[in-house]
């Protein structure tokens, strides 16, 4: 048995001592290419070199499985043996991996000996030639076999992480400049943006005026920034540019207008989003358009805001483009036209109908946006404001006149609206001030302009808002609310003589001149201007002041009212309580002026009168007519 193990574990050792026998006698520089990329691998490295036998412990142990007698001095013996395999003595694997000075001087012979070979690695693998045995002959002289197993295990989980990382990359952009580039922790007074100068600007001009796309893109940046700067808030880490002085403010945004449209318009054409260079421009030009779109609110300069609004207004092709942008750029320019100066109030309205006429479905739209912002701009009447009302009220009302249609179903839900609210101060006298305002005038006096000239299909919507003048009047009767009575039944005249038709205003006008037949003999007060005025207090409507304004102002509306009525054939009979009304007034007021004014009107009511009887009396239809052969005015 003894002899048993010592052949089975001697045998290797015959083997290995042959082999490395072999290699030894086998100088590398006798071997020709193919031996000596056999001895060491093809590459040199370590990894190719073959495995050395396996252990004879392990076999001793297979031994000793199958001969179960035998005894602990045999077992001695053994691993007495094994003891020995593992002596400097026994050759280990490392002898089969050539010395790296072997290998410099096979590599200096095999030049001369093989030079095509020599050529080839020179090609392909320079490295190989260049072969320093110093750290790679230490490091397989002293690792120990569990930490090349540690090594390849952590080069292996690498080499999956980065792989990962590589196909994450291919498929978001983004997240490869995430992984590949890290940015070093700056401390905070360190930048890296880049403060905008004249001379980048005087560079930037010129080439755009070889409408240079790159370029245009860098100052959509400078842009953005000079957005930020005019805004006052602090410039963002992510951007590329900062500006800190005004002036370069404002010359990059003169720039902007006047060189942007040239350099879209030559690269993109008429239609935009047909362009095969869209792709490329969308991104800069949505984020330009959204910042051009918040300059519009920043800017208080009338000049620079009307320059502005004119750039954004040769940008509607973009800007249809991008829908979400194009209500931004109409809501803008909504508050722009409600509330800037004239100028500025003008340019923006050609704006909006523009928008109307590139994209027509953005129109009502634009009417809602716009009727509610002249609701909140006419909460406040006085002659400053009353121009700019009057202008809002005029362009409203063209905007109104562009579809009937469209302008039926906004005017049916507002005007209803009206009246929802008039009902509910009907049933609680409390909330009158929801009616008795100048919101509320302002807002009959943009439908009475809307129907007083319409097309056919808006008709309909002349009776309810008459039936809804007529019961703001009716509300409350106090002299105090006369100023407010007398604006409504203007209104309401302004809208008979233009859509001819009769509205009876004899009660409402004959009580105004009721309150003006007594003398007030309260102290005398600076007259008040009733236009601007709605309500007076108390103690004012006592005064002879405010009498002689409701005098004047209610004496033009009757005039304004029987000129209107004597249009018509049937005057003579209408105006007849009109002046049985009036002779009495006449004999109860003790003021000269008001009585010459009403007597100089009646004498004027009886001769126009007496003409129109006179001339029908020869109409067919007069009950003393003839009773044929005559006609009207012969």
């Amino acid at each position: 048995k003894q002899v048993v193990s010592t052949q089975s574990t001697g045998a290797p050792k015959e083997k290995k001592k042959k082999k490395v026998s072999a290699v030894k006698e086998n100088d590398l520089g006798d071997m020709d290419a193919d031996e000596f990329m056999a001895s060491f691998g093809d590459d040199g490295d370590t990894n190719n070199v073959s495995k050395p036998p396996a252990k004879p412990k392990t076999k001793a142990k297979k031994k000793s499985k199958k001969s179960k007698s035998v005894n602990s001095d045999e077992k001695a013996e053994s691993s007495e043996q094994n003891a020995e395999e593992h002596t400097p003595d026994t050759p280990s694997h490392d002898e089969n991996i050539p010395k790296s000075g072997n290998v410099v001087k096979g590599l200096s012979q095999l030049e001369g000996k093989d030079s095509d070979f020599f050529k080839f690695l020179q090609e392909n693998d320079p490295d190989l030639l260049n072969f320093s045995g110093g750290e790679d002959s230490d490091d397989l002289s002293g690792v120990d076999s569990e930490d090349e197993n540690a090594e390849d295990v952590t080069q292996a989980e690498n080499d999956v992480i980065e792989s990962d990382a590589e196909k994450m990359s291919d498929n978001d952009p983004e997240l490869e400049t995430e992984i590949t580039t890290e940015e070093p922790d700056l401390p905070e007074s360190t930048s890296l943006s880049i403060n905008v100068t004249s001379r980048l600007l005087k560079k930037w001009e010129s080439q755009l005026e070889k409408n240079s796309l790159p370029t245009w893109k860098q100052l959509v940046r400078a842009f953005q920034a000079a957005v930020v700067t005019a805004k006052g808030d602090e410039p963002e880490s992510e951007m590329k540019y900062t500006i800190v002085d005004p002036d370069i403010v404002n010359k990059v945004i003169m720039i902007c207008l006047e060189h942007t449209s040239d350099v879209l318009k030559h690269h993109l054409g008429e239609n935009p989003t047909s362009s095969s260079k869209w792709n490329r421009v969308k991104m800069s030009l949505k984020s330009y358009l959204t910042s051009l779109t918040e300059l519009l609110g920043l800017l208080t300069s009338n000049d620079v805001l009307c320059a502005v609004m004119r750039h954004c207004k040769t940008m509607l092709p973009y800007y249809a483009a991008f829908s979400r942008l194009m209500k931004k750029f109409v809501k803008s320019h909504v508050v722009v036209w409600g509330s800037k100066a004239e100028m500025s109030r003008v340019v923006a309205f050609t704006c909006l109908q523009a928008v109307v006429k590139k994209i027509p479905t953005f129109l009502e739209d634009i009417l809602k946006k716009m009727y509610v912002e002249y609701t909140k701009c006419s909460k406040i009447m006085n002659p400053k404001t009353r121009d700019n009302i009057m202008l809002m009220r005029n362009s409203l009302v063209e905007m109104f006149k562009i579809n009937p249609s469209i302008t039926y179903t906004t005017g049916f839900l507002y005007i209803r609206q009206l009246a929802v609210t008039l009902r509910s101060v009907i049933v609680n006298k409390k909330e009158i001030e929801s009616v008795y305002n100048w919101q509320y005038i302002n807002c009959l006096h943009v439908w009475v302009s809307v129907l007083s000239d319409c097309d056919a299909c808006l008709q309909p919507l002349i009776f309810p808002l008459i039936q809804v003048m007529m019961g703001v009047i009716k509300v409350h009767s106090s002299p105090c609310f006369y100023p407010l009575h007398l604006h409504t039944i203007r209104l309401m005249l302004h809208l008979a003589a233009a859509t001819n038709k009769h509205i009876p205003l004899v009660h409402s006008l004959m009580g105004t001149l009721e309150f003006c037949a007594t003398i007030n003999k309260a102290p005398a007060t600076k007259p008040v201007d009733l236009t601007c005025v709605l309500r007076v207090t108390k103690g004012y409507k006592k005064t002879k002041a405010f009498q002689d304004g409701v005098f004047d102002l209610t004496y033009e509306l009757l005039l304004n009212y029987i000129s209107q009525l004597s249009q018509s054939i049937s005057f003579p009979e209408v105006s007849f309580p009109i002046t049985v009304w009036l002779r009495k007034f006449n004999k109860k007021c003790n003021n000269s002026k008001y009585t010459s004014q009403l007597k100089q009107l009646l004498e004027k009511m009886e001769t126009v009168s007496r003409d129109l009887t006179d001339k029908t009396i020869f109409c067919l239809l007069h009950p003393q007519g003839p009773g044929s052969g005559y006609q009207v005015g012969e």
